[in-house]
């Protein structure tokens, strides 16, 4: 090894900006240097305060003391390595004789504490017979700190005494006190006094909850839970504590890490203090005792303790959220009944998924939440997700399934219910159409003409929609036969023509040309007659010639693809049901009934295969899940 040219120097404010924490926060400040008497071996500390800014405080404590070799080797050394040169326990003199506990030290840092009060202080040490005083100042230069002043004098016994003058800083009582008392565990065994008054820490609580976890690493962790009195809620009682060594990490908090276990605003946060004592962790404690590092063992203990808070704080709720839950549902009962299957199940998911996130929700907040929810789901329906099963053939069973297996049970439920709906409006026509006394103009016939799937997979499809420039040239093409004096409002239903033996509809669907201009592509024309009514050549010759002038009449300024549908209630045994016109146009004779059936066929088969596909849906009473409990249903008798 060469000759050493030249040492490095230090900036003034080395100390300043390498421990800034220790240096500048009161509360960190206080912790390491009663932690040094922890190390020390001492049982007994004791701290005088000031009474005003530059006046002493003084932090005596009855440890082993050092000899002037000792304070060389370990106070002048800059982040001296007490492991390494001491152990990781110390011995001590306990009530009882020699004892053994394990010491906070790591990092040589906690005695730079005393600069956060001034630039200089006092350490008096003694043992051995022998008191050594020391004058220590921040330097820059040739070392961070210096010995300015050092004296030998006679003393019996053993300790070391800190002095300084509260220059930068003036700590308050109530303010070390309330520090120090949530820093450190009840130990029997040591003391610390603040202006003669002893700290009381945490003894009189007993825990409500008491757990030993054993970690896959093997090593063990300790769980207690505390239920804070009402007089006590303040961030220092509440929250996630870690001890190591029985020595707090860090402050009590509610976020582990980035995650954020609880809202400390809510009131299970404010009445809980949980302690996790994790002392296999001690080597992985940032420097400052601020936090932990980011190491495997420190990820392994977050990652349990997150897991057992959130469960503990699930059954803590339990029998609140069922009641808060119950009472909601019941002032809601009445408009519950009306939901559709997938709608109750979407209800209770909800109440499962919100409760969870927030189970401190109160009766009132949730009664919002859940009548605004039940507004939305009685909308809702499954109309996309069926217009997808529409167009595939639903005894291809194989490519059926493989598409159901894509969706959610939601989805399922959606369409489920859209089904059933639909079911309901074709058992409505056929009751309806064979009624001599039904009212066709106000009932059947919308219902019909809104009700575009009856006609086929293609018009099942929203984009069939009313066109000004279509309804014009089919007026004009009516001209004569439309009656302007019923009972109807034409600003809802501009797509009707309304005759005397019939009612006539028109919808299309839009796609854009060469030049990206919307033009219409496609149109449907549903003629319904009215009840009694025979279909013969003249009701079909007419049909034609609708779809003849839409297309030869250059009226629409395009040359869509047409198909219209007559409807009543016979079809004579003359003519054929369907006629073709060219490649353009498509007309097509139904009755009612053959309409209603054909239609109703394909559905019922189609809810075959998803019911068979998800039976356990139509098995379960999803009310009386989301109730809790079974529910007898009012039968109504009739008198």
């Amino acid at each position: 090894m060469g000759e050493i040219i030249q040492r490095s120097k230090y900036e003034k404010d080395f100390i300043e900006r390498t421990y800034s924490s220790i240096v500048t926060d009161i509360s960190i400040a206080f912790s390491e240097l009663v932690a040094n008497s922890w190390d020390a071996g001492a049982t007994t500390v004791s701290i005088t305060l000031p009474e005003k800014r530059g006046d002493e405080i003084v932090i005596e404590d009855n440890g082993t003391g050092m000899t002037d070799d000792e304070f060389q080797q370990r106070w002048m050394v800059i982040a001296y390595n007490r492991v390494a040169h001491q152990g990781e326990y110390i011995e001590y003199i306990s009530s009882k004789g020699k004892a053994k506990r394990l010491a906070y030290g790591r990092n040589g840092v906690g005695r730079h504490a005393m600069f956060c009060f001034n630039d200089q202080y006092q350490v008096e040490t003694w043992r051995d017979g022998k008191c050594n005083k020391y004058l220590i100042s921040i330097d820059g230069g040739d070392s961070a700190f210096s010995v300015l002043e050092h004296s030998i004098f006679d003393k019996a016994g053993n300790g070391t005494r800190l002095t300084v003058k509260a220059i930068k800083k003036q700590p308050t009582k109530s303010e070390v006190m309330r520090t120090l008392r949530y820093r450190f565990l009840f130990d029997p065994e040591f003391s610390v006094f603040v202006n003669n008054e002893q700290i009381e820490f945490q003894t009189n609580i007993a825990p409500t909850v008491s757990k030993e976890i054993l970690l896959k690493s093997k090593a063990k962790i300790k769980i207690d839970i505390y239920q804070i009195p009402d007089g006590e809620k303040t961030t220092a009682t509440n929250g996630i504590a870690f001890w190591t060594g029985a020595r707090l990490v860090g402050n009590p908090s509610w976020n582990i890490g980035n995650t954020r276990v609880e809202d400390a605003r809510r009131k299970f946060a404010l009445r809980h203090l949980i302690v996790i004592e994790a002392d296999h962790l001690i080597d992985d404690v940032f420097y400052d005792w601020s936090r932990f590092n980011n190491t495997e063992k420190v990820n392994e203990v977050f990652s349990a303790v997150i897991h057992f808070v959130r469960e503990f704080r699930g059954e803590y709720y339990k029998g609140k959220v069922a009641e808060v839950r119950k009472d909601v549902i019941k002032n809601n009962i009445d408009r519950i009944e009306t939901l559709s299957i997938p709608s109750l199940y979407d209800l209770k998911n909800f109440f499962e998924n919100y409760l969870e996130q927030k189970p401190e929700v109160d009766t009132d907040e949730l009664n919002i939440i859940v009548n605004a929810l039940i507004s939305v789901l009685q909308s809702r329906n499954g109309l996309s997700l069926l217009e997808k099963l529409a167009e595939m053939d639903v005894d291809d069973i194989d490519t059926l399934n493989r598409f159901l297996d894509e969706w959610s049970v939601t989805d399922i439920k959606d369409v489920l219910d859209e089904i059933d709906r639909r079911l309901k409006v074709i058992s409505a026509i056929e009751q309806l159409c064979s009624d001599s006394t039904t009212d066709e103009l106000h009932v059947l016939h919308p219902l019909i003409s809104q009700a575009k799937w009856l006609f086929g997979v293609e018009f099942d499809n929203p984009n069939y929609t009313f066109n000004r420039t279509l309804t014009t040239v089919l007026q004009t093409l009516l001209k004569g036969q439309r009656n302007e004096n019923v009972d109807i409002n034409w600003s809802k239903r501009p797509d009707l023509a309304i005759g005397s033996d019939f009612t006539l509809s028109s919808t299309c669907t839009e796609e854009a040309d060469e030049n990206e201009i919307f033009v219409i592509s496609k149109v449907l024309i549903i003629e319904l007659k009215k009840g009694g009514f025979t279909i013969g050549r003249k009701e079909m010759g007419q049909a034609e010639e609708y779809v003849d002038s839409l297309y030869k009449g250059n009226k629409l300024n395009c040359k869509p693809k047409i198909k219209a549908f007559v409807v009543g209630d016979t079809i004579s045994e003359a003519i054929s049901t369907k006629k073709t016109q060219e490649d353009y146009g498509e007309v097509y004779a139904y009755t009612y009934r053959q309409l209603a059936q054909t239609a109703g066929k394909r559905l019922f088969n189609l809810k075959d295969k998803l019911t068979t596909h998800y039976q356990a849906l139509i098995e379960k009473d999803y009310l009386s899940e989301i109730l809790e409990e079974p529910r007898q249903m009012e039968l109504k008798l009739a008198e």
